[in-house]
């Protein structure tokens, strides 16, 4: 029996991205796309409770809703697709990184989010680099390649059924923008990074005269020295920006609801 897969994205229902996923996964999964009508980067898993949600069915048999990527996911499980037991739900390819502490802000992380908050097993994807989007022919050789490499990682290793077996984990997934697969060292098991944000507020003056404001996410080159609990406690030697960095394909368990046993001790002194 194949598996079913559900696709979705935050770049939108034409993303080169999503069409790259959509064909790869189809040679060995049954797939489904429901994805937003319009670009809906940096949504996180916002839903939308103050507005109706319409869809529209595309020639490509793929389901565009006026929401946010959360919403896709939401509307797809619980009535599009209501009858049919996804084995997983993956989202991406997104155009550029989401590495680190991004996985916050972004619609692509919180798509993925939104189906493990249903018990359905997740997989964030991210194609890595600054030129990825652009326009042409090479932009789409890009993806299809991250897409090939999504589609290895899933028939050659037992990571589906890992994944099945971690509940409230969603697996984050930043594939090099290289351009060969001949180009990719390997993979890497790797801890979220944390860099800061060179400059979180761009002010400008737009024609009329009036303040505007650009939010960025753009990191300083530097790394900050990190000190989680997966690198001194296992054998994890890189964060998901040095193993892109290095040409690896990163693998980050994102794990949600986690409130750490030695935070709580800390607090409940603080309470005597």
């Amino acid at each position: 029996m194949k598996m079913k897969f559900l696709i979705s994205n935050d770049d939108g229902v034409y993303a080169p991205g999503l069409l790259a996923l959509y064909q790869a996964l189809s040679a060995i999964a049954e797939v489904v796309v429901v994805a937003p009508n319009s670009e809906q980067s940096g949504c996180a898993s916002a839903l939308s409770l103050s507005m109706p949600l319409y869809t529209h069915q595309l020639d490509s048999g793929f389901i565009a809703v006026n929401g946010s990527p959360a919403d896709c996911v939401h509307l797809a499980l619980h009535e599009l697709y209501a009858d049919t037991r996804f084995d997983c739900v993956i989202t991406g390819i997104n155009s550029g990184a989401n590495l680190g502490q991004d996985v916050l802000f972004s619609g692509t992380f919180g798509a993925a989010l939104t189906a493990q908050l249903f018990g359905i097993p997740a997989i964030a994807t991210s194609l890595v680099g600054g030129g990825v989007k652009g326009e042409g022919q090479e932009q789409t050789s890009h993806y299809q390649m991250a897409a090939a490499e999504i589609v290895k990682l899933l028939i050659e290793t037992p990571i589906l059924d890992a994944c099945k077996n971690l509940p409230y984990h969603v697996l984050n997934v930043n594939i090099p923008d290289v351009d060969s697969a001949d180009d990719i060292k390997g993979r890497k098991i790797t801890a979220l990074g944390h860099r800061q944000i060179a400059r979180p507020v761009h002010h400008v003056v737009d024609p009329r005269g009036r303040d505007a404001y650009w939010l960025s996410l753009r990191k300083r080159p530097h790394e900050l020295p990190l000190e989680t609990e997966d690198l001194q406690s296992s054998a994890i030697d890189m964060t998901d920006d040095q193993a892109v960095a290095a040409g690896y394909i990163s693998l980050s368990p994102v794990r949600l609801h986690h409130t750490p046993a030695d935070t709580l001790k800390t607090l409940s002194a603080l309470m005597l």
